[in-house]
């Protein structure tokens, strides 16, 4: 057999080969692993807490009934079993019986009953609630607790934070509590005079309750018309605040006047000062006229002054008020509560 019909030979059955491959691999299945057609769980999504503040959208921890993490931070959604008290879960959660009442905002005294969630802490302090323009170091000051204290404690990042954001503040207490009651003798609502005892001019009608509410930690003590004129430096500890022709003086937040004093009072004129509980006190000074007494138990907003010049001010257009926050006698950046 010749050299070129060996290879006319061997072309012919490769083709054959060929021809007869392409026919069954048009009627067999594909080949394919056992493992591509094995069934995939599903996993289940649980609830999570989404938080959204101008174009930002950020995931949480998931969070289960029992057992389950808060956004944000470690703390457990505990659901109250039958016989469980405030003092049992102190116990097991070796947490402060104040730190439980102060996350769950429950009153003094208050019982617990089953089938009631409640949020735990894992350390002893506070929960804050992120407002929009506030800082990691605003909200340290705040509380007077360490920033790294709190980003430790947060798993904090960088400086970034979110309005809606939750925060354990480890160590740190409630800004505004229970104010303290100071005993006072009966007194007639006879107004209160000066130091030379003569009764003050009658100053223009004023809303009773401020019509500017405000949800800063505490309210802006003076209504919507007002604004500053002198902010926090280390010259000058407080806030000066004006509105034109004089106004109102509103309560910075609930408590109970614990000075209301005519007369020069080391420059700050006529003042008034109110605790709020947990060591806060807010001052009011230069007034023109004092409607709150030593006693008096105010509300959030309500109208205890007039805004004067008294003290050490300058001229007719020294009329403000001077506002003080002071946090266990240590004089505060008032735009840290004021803000909204």
């Amino acid at each position: 057999m010749s050299q070129e019909s060996v290879i006319r030979w061997l072309s012919l059955r490769v083709r054959i080969v060929c021809a007869a491959a392409f026919v069954v691999a048009s009627f067999a299945p594909p080949y394919a692993p056992k493992a591509v057609f094995a069934f995939q769980e599903i996993e289940s999504i649980d609830q999570q807490f989404l938080l959204v503040e101008e174009g930002f959208l950020m995931k949480s921890s998931s969070l289960t009934q029992q057992g389950g993490r808060r956004a944000y931070s470690e703390a457990i959604a505990h659901k109250v079993k039958e016989g469980e008290s405030l003092e049992r879960l102190t116990q097991r959660y070796q947490i402060s019986k104040e730190t439980i009442i102060w996350a769950n905002h429950l009153k003094e005294g208050a019982t617990i009953h089953p089938g009631d969630e409640l949020v735990i802490l894992p350390v002893d302090g506070v929960l804050h609630a992120v407002k929009a323009g506030q800082t990691l170091l605003g909200i340290a000051e705040l509380y007077d607790i360490p920033a790294e204290t709190i980003a430790q404690q947060n798993k904090i990042k960088g400086s970034f934070l979110m309005a809606g954001q939750e925060l354990i503040v480890p160590g740190g207490k409630p800004i505004v509590s229970k104010p303290t009651v100071v005993a006072v003798a009966p007194s007639s609502k006879a107004p209160v005079k000066t130091g030379n005892g003569r009764t003050p001019p009658p100053t223009k009608p004023m809303e009773e309750v401020t019509t500017a509410p405000t949800s800063g930690v505490l309210q802006k003590p003076c209504s919507g018309k007002c604004f500053i004129t002198q902010y926090f430096n280390p010259s000058h500890y407080a806030l000066d605040l004006q509105e034109k022709g004089g106004g109102a003086v509103y309560a910075a937040e609930a408590g109970t006047v614990i000075r209301a004093e005519y007369g020069w009072n080391g420059g700050y004129g006529n003042v008034i000062e109110v605790d709020h509980g947990n060591d806060l006190i807010t001052l009011y000074a230069h007034n023109k006229e004092l409607l709150a007494k030593v006693g008096d138990q105010v509300q959030r907003g309500q109208l205890i002054a007039a805004m004067g010049n008294t003290g050490l001010v300058y001229g007719s257009t020294g009329i403000h008020i001077h506002f003080e926050v002071r946090v266990k006698g240590v004089k505060k950046n008032p735009m840290l509560y004021i803000e909204e």
